[in-house]
């Protein structure tokens, strides 16, 4: 009788989930992957049923293209990936190019403020990690407009952002896939051992190896890869004996997920007058919780008539909890304000996702709280010597991204293997 029925097994079917079975697999361990949904792909899911045309419900743009983990990959597959174009407009502003100076006077602000915080730590012995709020300036009319791309990277808002966190992110040039970025990591999970329907809810720690327990049965293992979510995990939906220990319990309050949603809004070919891809915004103000109620728009994605409105934050969360149509409304109102009423004798029909509420995610990516920027790399130690985490959350620079969530796969793969040999 065999002591394990696997070497590894892999909890997630995501990109970290993937990368990881995958570089096991190719290492001659044998190893399954078990995925609790019905499909692959996780947070990185493009539909092509709602609008016939392929609609990314979770991550659309490959950021940092050039060190973008699944660039090579795509192209390796012969999918038709792309530079996103220089197409960046802002509804109500002539000169546009004023509000990305803006934007890249933020980003210089964000690195100076985190360089002192981190000298007076590394001086005084006191963690010092201030909120993006804490340094952000309201200069007058498109302050508000340009904090937006910050509040859209981060998923939250920017009281409620880490200002070291969001500095280390490594920036660059963004690429999309015309067939979906879902589409593509799909296609990397083909010839896998992933099991779908199949959710964890224990993971036990032996002398020898783990037991996990599925809603298919148990399985023994020498040893395991964790990529659920830190959602997933801070709600305690995969039980695990001996418990998470105190240290990954506070790092779990400080990285949390947050949200971000996209309302696709399809209309009729060339009703919007704007170029394919274009990145439209527009002028927002902030409510009295100092909270701007508003996104921006990713118009004619690839061409299609399919325009996507993205919100973040605590206006995304408040568009989940007021139902779909709420967003999808939101979003055609806005753009009739800017084109017309015209425009919506040639909307089709429209489309809102709610990261929020799909069971084994519980929000769309994780981001770091203030204080919260040296949690990462607590997330990512093992636990009781056979469990291993990886995912977006547990990368140092590449947070927040699906490239990120592959690196930490590979990253896991190779901890698996020094530690089995």
């Amino acid at each position: 009788m065999k002591a394990h029925d696997f070497d590894v097994v892999v909890v997630g079917a995501g990109a970290a989930g993937i990368a990881a079975t995958r570089a096991l697999k190719s290492a001659g361990l044998s190893v399954v992957c078990v995925e609790a949904s019905n499909r692959v792909g996780g947070r990185t899911h493009t539909d092509t049923e709602i609008f016939g045309v392929p609609f990314d419900m979770g991550a659309h743009w490959m950021h940092t293209e050039h060190v973008n983990a699944l660039k090579a990959p795509g192209l390796a597959l012969g999918l038709d990936l792309y530079a996103a174009p220089d197409n960046a407009t802002t509804y109500g502003l002539e000169n546009d190019a004023a509000l990305w100076d803006e934007v890249d006077e933020i980003h210089i602000a964000i690195n100076e403020a985190a360089r002192i915080d981190a000298e007076i730590e590394s001086s005084t012995g006191i963690p010092t990690d201030r909120s993006l709020a804490d340094i952000w300036e309201n200069k007058g009319t498109w302050s508000f407009t340009a904090a937006m791309t910050f509040a859209l990277s981060t998923a939250r808002d920017l009281p409620d952002t880490s200002l070291r966190d969001i500095s280390a992110w490594e920036g660059g040039d963004d690429w999309f896939c015309r067939e979906g970025f879902g589409h593509l990591i799909s296609c990397t999970a083909q010839g896998l051992p992933i099991k779908l329907d199949t959710p964890v809810t224990e993971i036990k720690s032996l002398t020898d190896g783990v037991h996990i327990t599925t809603a298919k049965g148990k399985i023994k293992a020498r040893t395991v890869v964790v990529t659920a979510s830190v959602g997933v995990l801070a709600e305690d939906i995969v039980r695990f004996d001996p418990p998470l220990g105190p240290d990954r319990r506070a790092a779990l309050e400080l990285v949390t997920m947050g949200d971000y949603n996209h309302a696709g809004l399809l209309f009729q070919p060339n009703a919007l007058p704007v170029q394919s891809d274009a990145w439209l915004t527009y002028h927002l103000e902030p409510d009295a919780s100092g909270v701007a109620r508003g996104g921006g728009f990713l118009c004619n994605i690839s061409n299609t008539g399919l325009t996507s409105f993205e919100s973040s934050g605590s206006f995304s969360k408040d568009l989940q909890k007021a139902g779909p149509e709420s967003a999808i409304e939101h979003g055609l109102e806005t753009l009739v304000g800017f084109f017309g009423t015209a425009i919506r004798k040639d909307f089709i029909k429209g489309y809102a996702t709610a990261w929020r509420n799909e069971p084994y995610v519980r929000g769309s990516y994780a981001g770091a709280r203030p204080g919260g920027h040296n949690q990462r790399a607590v997330l990512r130690q093992p636990h009781a010597e056979w469990v291993h985490f990886a995912g977006e959350a547990t990368h140092p620079n590449q947070q927040c991204s699906v490239s990120g969530a592959h690196l930490e796969g590979l990253r896991a793969a190779e901890d698996v293997l020094a530690q089995l040999r």
